[in-house]
């Protein structure tokens, strides 16, 4: 095959490739021409004033502000118990007594121990005193009077100890008698009278679990996007399931300053009041943190608004019933609604049903 040959073999090819696209363009056109002729069937709705707000959506488990598991802190046999699961107690309230017949013989045994301490160190002060009279008349030597004076020493600190180990006797019997450390209710029973309890603290040992429901919190993680919002938060919405018609505010109290790595979120905590104790701790909270309010904003249906290469756009119908594609500057997103800061007035409409099929010009029928 010549030069000659290939060349014109590649001016056919190309034509023929030239050929090709044109027919391919053309019906496009056809198809798009077309699809302009046709009458789309559509829906609108009218542009809207209303308040609308920038809401941040968080979930939560709603716990008890103050929780105790109360302990005991000495080791005995339960003797008594006056409290039960589902009992309110005010702070102070007598819970739970350990048998106390060891530790009152110990209050016994320091006493006799610090009468006996006390006894000498009267006796060892009235001989320092005729020691001293002794030394100074030149009678006794100056050592029995140092001697004498060490021992009153010794005296006056075993003293010392004894009344501290009195006190400390004394203080264990006081701990036998367990008091509730605030006022709440009693949310789990866990040991029966005559259990043997320990001072350590475990779990294995806890009597009572006490909670104060009176205030509630929930804590939250705050996305890192959003940060810099909830310095401003105007205020705190909170629903469960247990309450689907009923609402609850919430105060925005405690920010941790710091990101969890693993998911690059700030620990938050929510604060509310809980006077009617209609809450429970363990429920599942829904959120809405109200970052910013704008009210008498125009709004329209957030399905109506549009996205492409050249921004948001929604569409309206002129008085020809054909689309007209307008691109707008929205605002706040909140409750399917959507807010138009630019590009709609208060008398224009949207196409909320059937805007996804249609395009700029397209010959529209509006239906009820």
């Amino acid at each position: 095959m010549n030069k000659k040959t290939i060349i014109i073999a590649s001016i056919v090819v190309l034509a023929l490739l030239l050929s090709l696209l044109a027919y391919r363009i053309n019906e496009n056109l056809k198809a798009s021409q077309k699809q302009r002729s046709q009458v789309q069937s559509i829906k609108i709705s009218q542009v809207e004033r209303t308040d609308i707000f920038d809401k941040l959506l968080l979930s939560g488990d709603i716990s008890a502000n103050q929780q105790a598991n109360i302990y005991s802190r000495i080791t005995g046999n339960i003797q008594s118990l006056y409290a039960d699961i589902g009992d309110f107690v005010p702070k102070g309230k007598l819970l739970a007594v350990i048998d106390k017949s060891t530790f009152i013989q110990s209050v016994k045994l320091a006493e006799a121990q610090l009468n006996q301490y006390q006894a000498s160190l009267e006796n060892n002060t009235v001989n320092l005193e005729r020691i001293k009279t002794l030394v100074e008349k030149g009678l006794a030597p100056q050592g029995d009077y140092d001697n004498a004076f060490t021992q009153l020493k010794v005296s006056r600190s075993q003293v010392e100890a004894a009344e501290a180990n009195l006190k400390n006797a004394r203080l264990q019997v006081n701990y036998c008698n367990i008091t509730a450390p605030f006022s709440g209710y009693i949310i789990k029973r866990v040991l029966d009278v005559g259990t043997l309890v320990t001072s350590t603290g475990t779990a294995s040992n806890t009597i009572f679990i006490l909670s104060d429901i009176s205030s509630l919190k929930i804590l939250v993680n705050i996305p890192e996007k959003n940060i810099a919002a909830v310095d401003n938060v105007h205020s705190v919405v909170v629903r469960t399931d247990a309450y689907p018609d009923k609402t609850f505010e919430g105060d925005f109290k405690k920010v941790s300053q710091s990101l969890d790595l693993s998911t690059r979120t700030m620990q938050a905590e929510i604060r509310l009041r809980n006077d009617d104790r209609l809450l429970k701790p363990g429920m599942f909270a829904k959120i809405e943190i109200i970052l910013g309010k704008h009210e008498d904003a125009l709004t329209v249906p957030s399905q109506c608004v549009l996205y492409d290469d050249k921004g948001n756009f929604v569409y309206t119908v002129t008085a020809e019933n054909t689309a007209k594609k307008i691109y707008v500057t929205i605002g706040y997103n909140s409750d399917n609604m959507t807010e138009i800061i630019s590009g709609l007035s208060d008398s224009d409409n949207v196409v909320s049903v059937g805007q996804e099929l249609i395009n700029d010009n397209t010959k529209v029928q509006i239906i009820q």
